[in-house]
Protein backbone atom coordinates (compact mmCIF):
# COMPACT_ATOMS: atom_id res chain seq x y z
CA UNK A 1 0.00 0.00 0.00
CA UNK A 2 2.56 2.57 1.18
CA UNK A 3 4.68 1.57 -2.45
CA UNK A 4 1.40 2.32 -4.30
CA UNK A 5 0.91 5.60 -2.81
CA UNK A 6 4.32 7.03 -2.94
CA UNK A 7 3.79 8.11 -6.75
CA UNK A 8 1.05 9.90 -6.02
CA UNK A 9 2.79 11.53 -3.08
CA UNK A 10 5.50 12.56 -5.17
CA UNK A 11 3.11 13.98 -7.91
CA UNK A 12 1.64 15.82 -5.06
CA UNK A 13 4.55 16.75 -3.21
CA UNK A 14 5.94 18.37 -7.62
CA UNK A 15 2.72 20.13 -7.48
CA UNK A 16 2.71 22.16 -4.45
CA UNK A 17 6.73 22.89 -4.90
CA UNK A 18 5.41 24.25 -8.52
CA UNK A 19 2.52 26.11 -6.66
CA UNK A 20 5.20 27.77 -4.07
CA UNK A 21 8.08 27.90 -6.75
CA UNK A 22 5.94 29.99 -9.57
CA UNK A 23 5.78 33.30 -7.95
CA UNK A 24 9.00 33.26 -7.13
CA UNK A 25 10.23 32.45 -10.60
CA UNK A 26 8.20 35.21 -12.34
CA UNK A 27 9.77 37.68 -10.11
CA UNK A 28 13.13 36.65 -10.48
CA UNK A 29 12.50 36.01 -14.46
CA UNK A 30 10.64 39.77 -14.32
CA UNK A 31 13.63 40.77 -12.72
CA UNK A 32 15.72 40.36 -15.70
CA UNK A 33 13.61 41.85 -18.32
CA UNK A 34 14.24 44.94 -19.94
CA UNK A 35 10.34 46.31 -20.16
CA UNK A 36 7.16 46.38 -18.34
CA UNK A 37 5.96 44.97 -21.48
CA UNK A 38 7.70 41.97 -21.32
CA UNK A 39 7.06 41.47 -17.58
CA UNK A 40 3.49 40.97 -18.24
CA UNK A 41 3.06 40.11 -21.68
CA UNK A 42 5.36 37.07 -21.50
CA UNK A 43 5.54 36.20 -18.00
CA UNK A 44 7.45 33.02 -17.60
CA UNK A 45 9.25 33.32 -20.82
CA UNK A 46 12.95 34.12 -21.00
CA UNK A 47 13.49 37.94 -21.41
CA UNK A 48 15.25 39.22 -24.63
CA UNK A 49 17.97 40.17 -22.80
CA UNK A 50 19.37 40.14 -19.14
CA UNK A 51 18.85 43.35 -17.87
CA UNK A 52 20.94 43.18 -14.91
CA UNK A 53 21.17 47.23 -14.76
CA UNK A 54 17.69 46.34 -12.88
CA UNK A 55 19.62 45.26 -10.17
CA UNK A 56 22.17 48.31 -10.26
CA UNK A 57 19.26 50.48 -10.35
CA UNK A 58 17.38 48.55 -6.95
CA UNK A 59 20.57 48.87 -4.99
CA UNK A 60 22.01 52.61 -5.97
CA UNK A 61 18.12 54.16 -6.41
CA UNK A 62 16.48 52.05 -4.05
CA UNK A 63 19.38 51.58 -1.02
CA UNK A 64 18.97 48.06 -1.05
CA UNK A 65 22.67 47.53 0.06
CA UNK A 66 22.53 49.76 2.98
CA UNK A 67 19.00 48.29 3.60
CA UNK A 68 20.10 44.99 3.29
CA UNK A 69 22.98 45.28 6.15
CA UNK A 70 20.72 46.98 8.34
CA UNK A 71 18.56 43.81 8.72
CA UNK A 72 21.82 41.46 8.90
CA UNK A 73 22.74 43.46 11.66
CA UNK A 74 19.22 43.69 13.50
CA UNK A 75 18.47 40.27 12.82
CA UNK A 76 22.22 38.56 14.13
CA UNK A 77 22.01 41.30 17.16
CA UNK A 78 18.69 40.52 17.92
CA UNK A 79 19.49 36.39 17.51
CA UNK A 80 22.29 36.99 19.79
CA UNK A 81 20.64 38.73 22.81
CA UNK A 82 17.85 36.62 22.72
CA UNK A 83 19.71 32.85 22.53
CA UNK A 84 22.27 34.10 25.03
CA UNK A 85 19.57 35.99 27.95
CA UNK A 86 16.91 33.48 27.25
CA UNK A 87 19.35 30.36 28.14
CA UNK A 88 20.55 32.16 31.27
CA UNK A 89 16.82 33.21 32.27
CA UNK A 90 15.97 29.85 31.62
CA UNK A 91 18.21 27.90 33.21
CA UNK A 92 17.71 30.49 36.59
CA UNK A 93 13.91 29.82 36.24
CA UNK A 94 14.12 26.01 35.48
CA UNK A 95 17.42 25.29 38.34
CA UNK A 96 16.77 28.28 41.01
CA UNK A 97 14.31 28.79 43.79
CA UNK A 98 13.73 32.11 44.45
CA UNK A 99 10.84 33.64 45.89
CA UNK A 100 9.73 36.05 43.09
CA UNK A 101 9.95 33.34 41.01
CA UNK A 102 6.66 32.23 40.00
CA UNK A 103 6.43 36.39 39.30
CA UNK A 104 8.54 36.18 36.99
CA UNK A 105 7.28 33.29 35.13
CA UNK A 106 3.68 35.06 34.92
CA UNK A 107 5.91 38.12 33.66
CA UNK A 108 7.23 36.04 30.86
CA UNK A 109 3.86 34.41 29.68
CA UNK A 110 2.24 37.38 30.07
CA UNK A 111 5.03 39.16 27.50
CA UNK A 112 3.79 36.10 25.25
CA UNK A 113 -0.15 37.30 25.06
CA UNK A 114 0.59 41.41 25.40
CA UNK A 115 0.20 42.62 21.34
CA UNK A 116 2.96 45.27 20.53
CA UNK A 117 -0.27 47.73 20.33
CA UNK A 118 -0.55 47.94 23.75
CA UNK A 119 2.75 49.33 24.77
CA UNK A 120 3.54 50.84 21.40
CA UNK A 121 2.92 54.22 22.40
CA UNK A 122 4.79 53.95 25.81
CA UNK A 123 7.25 51.94 23.94
CA UNK A 124 8.11 54.94 21.61
CA UNK A 125 8.46 58.07 24.48
CA UNK A 126 11.07 54.99 26.71
CA UNK A 127 13.04 55.07 23.32
CA UNK A 128 12.96 58.97 22.73
CA UNK A 129 14.21 59.37 26.66
CA UNK A 130 17.03 57.17 25.72
CA UNK A 131 18.16 58.66 22.80
CA UNK A 132 17.60 56.03 20.58
CA UNK A 133 15.05 56.83 17.84
CA UNK A 134 16.24 56.66 14.88
CA UNK A 135 18.96 54.32 15.16
CA UNK A 136 19.22 50.80 15.22
CA UNK A 137 18.89 50.24 18.31
CA UNK A 138 15.51 51.66 18.90
CA UNK A 139 14.64 47.52 16.47
CA UNK A 140 17.22 45.70 18.45
CA UNK A 141 16.09 45.84 22.21
CA UNK A 142 12.04 46.03 21.32
CA UNK A 143 12.79 42.97 19.23
CA UNK A 144 15.05 41.50 21.94
CA UNK A 145 12.28 42.10 24.17
CA UNK A 146 9.28 40.51 22.25
CA UNK A 147 10.94 37.27 21.18
CA UNK A 148 12.59 36.74 25.15
CA UNK A 149 9.21 35.46 26.72
CA UNK A 150 8.83 32.48 24.45
CA UNK A 151 12.50 31.71 24.35
CA UNK A 152 13.30 31.81 28.36
CA UNK A 153 9.79 29.54 28.63
CA UNK A 154 11.43 27.10 26.74
CA UNK A 155 15.42 27.34 27.09
CA UNK A 156 13.44 26.69 30.70
CA UNK A 157 11.54 23.62 30.10
CA UNK A 158 14.50 22.42 28.02
CA UNK A 159 16.77 22.85 31.16
CA UNK A 160 14.19 21.21 33.38
CA UNK A 161 15.26 17.72 32.00
CA UNK A 162 18.84 17.93 32.71
CA UNK A 163 20.46 16.86 36.16
CA UNK A 164 20.94 19.19 38.57
CA UNK A 165 24.13 17.46 39.32
CA UNK A 166 25.97 18.63 36.10
CA UNK A 167 26.50 22.14 37.04
CA UNK A 168 27.46 21.37 40.15
CA UNK A 169 30.00 18.88 38.74
CA UNK A 170 31.41 21.68 36.33
CA UNK A 171 31.84 23.85 39.37
CA UNK A 172 33.56 21.68 41.51
CA UNK A 173 36.23 20.83 38.28
CA UNK A 174 36.77 24.53 38.33
CA UNK A 175 34.97 25.75 35.67
CA UNK A 176 33.08 29.58 35.52
CA UNK A 177 29.99 30.61 35.81
CA UNK A 178 29.97 32.19 32.43
CA UNK A 179 32.19 28.71 30.60
CA UNK A 180 29.82 26.85 32.11
CA UNK A 181 26.78 28.68 30.10
CA UNK A 182 28.61 29.17 26.74
CA UNK A 183 30.66 25.46 26.99
CA UNK A 184 28.46 23.56 27.99
CA UNK A 185 25.17 24.45 28.73
CA UNK A 186 24.38 26.48 25.00
CA UNK A 187 26.19 23.07 23.09
CA UNK A 188 23.63 20.65 25.05
CA UNK A 189 20.94 22.30 24.64
CA UNK A 190 21.43 23.11 20.65
CA UNK A 191 18.10 21.78 19.12
CA UNK A 192 16.18 24.65 21.50
CA UNK A 193 18.84 26.83 20.27
CA UNK A 194 18.25 26.31 17.10
CA UNK A 195 14.48 26.57 17.23
CA UNK A 196 14.38 30.06 19.36
CA UNK A 197 17.15 30.89 16.68
CA UNK A 198 14.79 30.93 13.74
CA UNK A 199 11.85 32.14 15.49
CA UNK A 200 13.42 35.19 16.11
CA UNK A 201 15.54 35.41 13.13
CA UNK A 202 12.15 35.13 11.12
CA UNK A 203 10.47 38.04 13.46
CA UNK A 204 13.20 40.38 13.86
CA UNK A 205 14.26 39.92 9.37
CA UNK A 206 10.14 40.64 8.69
CA UNK A 207 9.17 43.12 11.10
CA UNK A 208 7.44 46.25 9.85
CA UNK A 209 5.74 48.27 12.31
CA UNK A 210 8.24 49.15 14.69
CA UNK A 211 10.85 49.49 11.68
CA UNK A 212 8.34 52.34 10.00
CA UNK A 213 7.33 53.84 13.37
CA UNK A 214 10.60 54.33 15.63
CA UNK A 215 12.83 54.90 11.85
CA UNK A 216 12.82 57.91 9.78
CA UNK A 217 16.58 57.90 9.01
CA UNK A 218 17.20 56.89 5.82
CA UNK A 219 20.44 55.33 6.77
CA UNK A 220 19.33 53.37 9.23
CA UNK A 221 15.93 51.33 7.84
CA UNK A 222 15.77 47.95 7.15
CA UNK A 223 14.42 45.95 4.01
CA UNK A 224 10.87 45.82 4.90
CA UNK A 225 10.62 49.45 5.19
CA UNK A 226 13.14 50.45 2.12
CA UNK A 227 11.38 47.85 0.19
CA UNK A 228 7.80 49.79 0.74
CA UNK A 229 9.54 53.31 0.28
CA UNK A 230 11.45 51.81 -3.04
CA UNK A 231 7.96 50.77 -4.27
CA UNK A 232 6.14 53.97 -3.97
CA UNK A 233 8.87 55.51 -6.19
CA UNK A 234 9.09 53.10 -8.54
CA UNK A 235 5.59 51.95 -9.07
CA UNK A 236 5.58 52.33 -12.89
CA UNK A 237 9.18 50.60 -13.21
CA UNK A 238 8.02 46.83 -12.65
CA UNK A 239 11.66 45.30 -13.65
CA UNK A 240 13.56 47.35 -11.44
CA UNK A 241 10.82 46.64 -8.04
CA UNK A 242 10.99 43.12 -9.30
CA UNK A 243 14.52 43.39 -8.65
CA UNK A 244 14.31 44.97 -5.59
CA UNK A 245 11.81 41.97 -4.34
CA UNK A 246 13.84 39.58 -5.55
CA UNK A 247 17.26 40.50 -3.21
CA UNK A 248 15.28 40.28 -0.62
CA UNK A 249 14.07 36.78 -1.41
CA UNK A 250 17.61 35.18 -2.39
CA UNK A 251 19.30 36.78 1.04
CA UNK A 252 16.36 34.45 3.02
CA UNK A 253 16.54 32.10 0.80
CA UNK A 254 21.09 31.93 0.88
CA UNK A 255 20.03 31.91 5.12
CA UNK A 256 18.00 28.58 4.13
CA UNK A 257 20.55 27.15 2.44
CA UNK A 258 23.62 27.60 4.93
CA UNK A 259 22.01 26.86 8.14
CA UNK A 260 19.40 23.99 6.81
CA UNK A 261 21.66 21.40 8.27
CA UNK A 262 21.78 23.41 11.65
CA UNK A 263 18.36 23.55 11.81
CA UNK A 264 17.25 20.31 11.03
CA UNK A 265 19.81 18.29 12.66
CA UNK A 266 18.54 20.90 15.64
CA UNK A 267 14.72 19.56 15.46
CA UNK A 268 15.30 15.85 15.11
CA UNK A 269 17.69 15.76 18.18
CA UNK A 270 15.20 17.64 20.11
CA UNK A 271 12.41 15.06 18.81
CA UNK A 272 14.57 12.70 19.80
CA UNK A 273 15.32 13.85 23.51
Amino acid sequence: MAERRAPWLTLALALLAAVVLAPLAWVVLGSLKPSNLEVFDRPFAAPSRLAWENYARAVDEGHMGSYLVNSLLVTGLTVLLVVVLGAWAGHALSKRRFPLRPVFLALFVLGLALPVEAYLIHLGGVLEALGLHDSLWALILPYTAQSLPLAVLLFSAYFTTLPRELEEVALLDGVSTARFYLTILLPLARPVVATVAVLTALHAWNEFLLALLFVSDERAKTLPVGMIAFQQSHTTDYPALLAGLSLISLVSLAGYVVFNRQVVRGVVEGAVK
